[in-house]
């Protein structure tokens, strides 16, 4: 069996990290389809996005920031020209900001370790 990658290690860490939130923001991402990928279902074709969304969620102080996180993500992956606007992002921003607070109430001692951060 070959050695973990980085990348590997980092993605699993992140989905015990967060746990169910690691799930959600991969539904919301596949569901409003940014990159118009178009698949029937949801196989994991955003994990890298997820993964770096994730592990620079706590620099987001609100929606307008998971906004701008989202869109630097999408636009480092894809390139400038194929991620489209920021605005393209805002709604799935919202949803994902959302299930983040629900996390946060939900998993206090995370939210401590954040701060710590």
């Amino acid at each position: 069996m070959p050695p973990e990658t980085k990348g590997r290690k980092q993605h699993r860490m992140l989905q015990k990290e967060y746990g169910s939130l690691y799930r959600i923001v991969s539904d919301i991402l596949f569901r409003h389809d940014p990159m118009e990928l178009d698949g029937k279902h949801n196989i994991g074709d955003y994990d890298a996005e997820v993964d770096a969304v994730l592990s620079r969620i706590r620099e987001a102080e609100d929606v307008e920031g998971l906004q701008d996180l989202l869109f630097e993500v999408f636009r480092t992956d894809y390139g400038e020209g194929s991620c489209g606007e920021r605005v393209r992002y805002g709604a799935a921003a919202k949803e994902i900001w959302k299930a983040y607070e629900r996390h946060r109430v939900q998993h206090p001692l995370n939210s401590l370790r954040e701060l710590a951060h």
